[in-house]
């Protein structure tokens, strides 16, 4: 019963994650030049969209670093203390991102409302030239995580900031068009709660995510009830309960359960069977994967088996 089938779709080696931390190191210098550029025309110009804009690539260079250091401390070796290592750092970084622009969203409608009554005069031309730049940093830095986030909740986090930078950066262009040649002043501050409106569709999904990992629920993705079949399904195995499927970091997920077999089996045998359900599950994309075998003649209690 052996199996040569690949699972390099799930696997981060020493090249690949060298990778993604230079596109981490690419993506915040790049972000945190353009920020102070974008920070100190939007102060000068007077300009809401700008300065919300240039808060929320703030809190995007925040976020890099943080995610940054979450894959590197989910690097690290487990120890004597955390068993596991750090690998659910990756999940807290997303976790503390998203906890971040939601308060990026608050402060933009704070300042937003407080404006209304008397809306400054801003520059058009000098918004489109600036948001004209960050539209072209934004989607090249987006582009740097656009392979990686498919598998990492971590580099997910990072790409969705980066292309709603990018979008929200051609909303300003946009408010700057406008401003220049209508002069209604208050398209600055319209376009800011729009940004606002738009980081906070963004950003709920990736925080009920990263919550639900922190807490331990099931990654999606994976469905309970066809993973008890999948199981169920294997030569051998009549039933499984005490089923726990959860998140270890971003790009590794782990199961626990206990397997009632259909008859006694010889070492051998069961060393087979489990390898088997092993295999099984690593397709499911979980990796970290602890079987505890029970007698064939228990009878699992609804009650006791969850």
């Amino acid at each position: 019963m052996s199996h040569n089938h690949d699972h390099a779709g799930h696997n981060h080696g020493p090249s690949a994650l060298e990778n993604i931390n230079n596109v981490f190191y690419i993506g915040i210098a790049l972000n945190l030049i353009f920020t102070i550029i974008e920070f100190v025309v939007g102060y000068i110009n007077d300009s809401l969209a700008l300065i919300s804009d240039a808060t929320h690539n703030l809190s995007d260079v925040a976020s890099l670093i943080i995610s940054l250091i979450g894959m590197k401390l989910a690097q690290r070796a487990a120890n004597l203390t955390f068993t596991y290592g750090y690998k659910k750092a990756s999940i807290l970084a997303s976790f503390i991102n998203s906890v971040l622009l939601l308060a990026v969203v608050f402060n933009i409608f704070k300042e937003a409302f407080e404006r209304f009554n008397s809306p400054p005069e801003v520059g058009g031309m000098v918004i489109i030239i600036t948001a004209l730049i960050g539209v072209v940093v934004n989607t090249v830095s987006a582009f740097l995580f656009y392979k990686g986030q498919k598998d990492d909740i971590n580099v997910r986090g990072a790409f969705l900031h980066l292309l709603v930078d990018a979008i929200v950066s051609v909303g300003v262009v946009v408010s700057g068009i406008l401003i220049y040649y209508t002069n209604w002043h208050i398209i600055d501050i319209v376009v800011s709660m729009i940004i606002a409106i738009v980081i906070l569709i963004t950003t709920w999904g990736l925080f009920k995510e990263s919550l639900k990992l922190t807490l331990d629920a099931i990654p999606k993705g994976i469905k309970l009830d066809e993973i008890q079949l999948l199981v169920r399904n294997i030569r051998g195995i009549k039933d499984v309960h005490h089923i726990h499927i959860w998140a270890l970091s971003s790009t590794v997920n782990a199961f626990s359960g206990h397997i009632i077999l259909d008859q006694e089996y010889s070492l051998e045998e069961l060393m087979k069977i489990k390898a088997e359900l092993r295999h099984q599950l690593e397709h499911q994309n979980i990796q970290h994967i602890t079987i505890e075998v029970d007698s064939h003649k228990i009878d699992c209690d609804e009650k006791e088996c969850h």
